[in-house]
């Protein structure tokens, strides 16, 4: 029998985890098949008396600062079959879990993740659409595929394959504020490993409340905080790897910072910045665990 935990975990967001709380029991449905769980990563605002307002959901306390802890909290502590991972400033869309149920019918889905849209609110012309992932936005167009990575704010799994993969990576992922990421790709990147195909389902929807997120000096941040962390998922894949995106890295900030690029527009000069933030990153944590390779 299908059975379904819908995790959040969150930190120091209460105002929009109510929000999300709010639209997630809406539509979800109220037979026993579904427990809703708040993993709260040592939050200092108001989170857990937000979540001891909902009756119907589960409110864990994971002390231990990261999301990767938290989500290995989620992990332990769910009781269902099926995991929805769903970030906590999220609306769903209104077929949401008939979308699930239909999926998981099929044996052989096991991992999947869906778009991640934009709430109320325009993409700026400034961001070009190969960096929309950096305001968390994952749109592959509307066909279902097999792919490489989804989104974290949308991805689903099964827990034994969850548990056969084992953990995540806690050296990965955000830390309170710091935006560091790179713990989902190398998840995935094991599960694919283990031979486990990651589906993308188009009609799996949410919209996500990114406002803050549109910011130049955020998505740069962002940008550079990215960059240091794929560095250690790269060195856990291949040394060759490594060394090639070193090699890219010198060459695309060398030539942004000597405006070679010579851009003439606001968009493709946005592109530049983001691309050089994006592999000093990726070379200043390569020169900082340099001794590793």
């Amino acid at each position: 029998m299908l059975t379904f935990s819908v995790i959040i975990c969150t930190y120091n967001r209460c105002d929009l985890l109510k929000e999300s709380l709010v639209s997630i029991l809406s539509i979800m449905p109220d037979n026993g098949k579904y427990e809703l769980i708040v993993i709260d990563n040592n939050s200092t605002d108001n989170t857990k008396e937000t979540v001891r307002n909902f009756t119907n959901v589960r409110y864990v306390l994971e002390a231990n600062q990261g999301l990767s802890y938290a989500r290995n909290r989620a992990i332990k502590e769910s009781q269902n079959t099926i995991l929805l991972f769903l970030d906590d400033d999220i609306e769903l869309n209104s077929n949401y879990f008939e979308i699930c149920k239909a999926l998981y019918s099929e044996s052989d889905c096991n991992i999947v993740g869906g778009k991640v849209l934009p709430y109320k609110v325009q993409i700026p012309h400034w961001l070009a659409p190969e960096f929309y992932y950096l305001s968390s936005v994952f749109d592959l167009g509307n066909q279902p595929m097999d792919v490489s990575k989804v989104m974290g704010a949308n991805y689903t799994m099964r827990k034994s394959v969850a548990v056969e993969v084992g953990g995540y990576n806690i050296n990965l992922g955000r830390k309170g504020k710091n935006l560091a990421g790179g713990e989902e790709v190398e998840y995935l990147n094991r599960a694919k490993s283990k031979g486990y195909k990651i589906n993308y389902e188009p009609n799996l929807v949410v919209y996500h409340k990114i406002n803050e997120k549109l910011e130049q000096e955020y998505i740069l941040s962002y940008a550079f905080q990215h960059g240091q962390s794929e560095v250690l998922v790269d060195l856990g894949m291949s040394k060759l790897r490594f060394s090639l995106k070193i090699v890219k890295a010198l060459l695309v900030t060398a030539m942004t910072k000597m405006r070679i690029y010579r851009y003439s527009d606001l968009q493709k000069d946005m592109s530049a910045q983001i691309k050089s933030k994006y592999f000093s990153g990726y070379i200043k944590s390569a020169l900082l665990i340099g001794h590793k390779f």
